[in-house]
């Protein structure tokens, strides 16, 4: 009879104790080994990105997904593309997604500028150039952000309340000296502002004064946005990595929090 009772009430401490496991500790591992996993799972896309993108990826590139932690309450963990843009550029996700699941681009901030100084067609955007110079580009093949605002501040289209736009004649006579301006459009908006253009045979775009009196075509403006491949495959990259490390990390947190 003692040895009956001794085992039903190691059993009871025992059932006590599985309780306690289930409804606290495993919990608490489970968001720990969700957070670690989708922490490595981000990771393994940041490291996939230099391999897919031309030129490499640039740092505003790799930083360009966030995450979303578990925790006991709410077991699920994420890694997803940020959706905020920390130096009021292009949103993350407005570039990166179309990268990720193909189809067109969305609207850059420089063509938002373009578009409200009357400059950008609706519908339009702006593409590069056949021949734009090297030196004006960056590794990954776009324009380099000097030169942007150089157009944008050429085009009266920078809207930085720093920036005095007068109509003196020295602006005007600015803008017109300015290496960038606004070919193959009946009237443009300059520094100063507006500019009568004789529509010739150019077609739409930003065009730059080159030495010996060339002008060179570096924005085009179309009217079919450009279209991406996927190239990032940051579902399967994700789907791969939670495969092989939730289980295991799972299995070593567990280990530890019972010791």
């Amino acid at each position: 009879m003692y040895s009956v009772s001794k085992s039903a009430t190691s059993a009871r401490n025992a059932a006590v104790e599985m309780r306690s496991l289930v409804g606290s500790t495993v919990p608490v591992v489970t968001a720990k080994a969700l957070t670690f996993t989708v922490q490595r799972a981000q990771a393994d896309i940041k490291a996939e990105m230099p391999r897919v993108f031309q030129g490499g990826a640039t740092p505003y590139t790799l930083n360009a997904t966030r995450i979303e932690t578990a925790t006991a309450t709410n077991l699920v963990a994420r890694v997803a593309v940020k959706d905020r843009s920390s130096n009021n550029g292009t949103l993350p996700e407005d570039y990166l997604l179309p990268q990720v699941d193909g189809g067109r681009r969305k609207e850059k901030r420089f063509e938002r500028n373009l578009r409200y100084a009357g400059v950008l067609g609706s519908g339009q955007r702006a593409v590069l150039g056949r021949s734009v110079p090297a030196n004006l580009l960056t590794p990954q093949g776009n324009l380099k952000r000097g030169e942007i605002q150089r157009i944008l501040t050429a085009t009266r289209t920078a809207f930085d309340p720093a920036q005095r736009k007068t109509g003196s004649a020295r602006s005007r006579k600015n803008a017109r000296n300015a290496p960038y301006f606004v070919g193959g459009l009946d009237r443009v908006s300059i520094v100063g502002g507006e500019l009568s253009v004789k529509k010739g045979a150019m077609a739409p775009g930003v065009y730059r004064r080159e030495p010996g009196g060339g002008i060179l075509p570096i924005l085009v403006f179309v009217r079919k946005p450009p279209s991406y491949r996927p190239r990032l495959d940051f579902a399967g990259i994700a789907r791969r990595t939670a495969e092989r490390e939730f289980a295991r990390t799972f299995q070593r947190l567990l280990a530890a929090a019972t010791r």
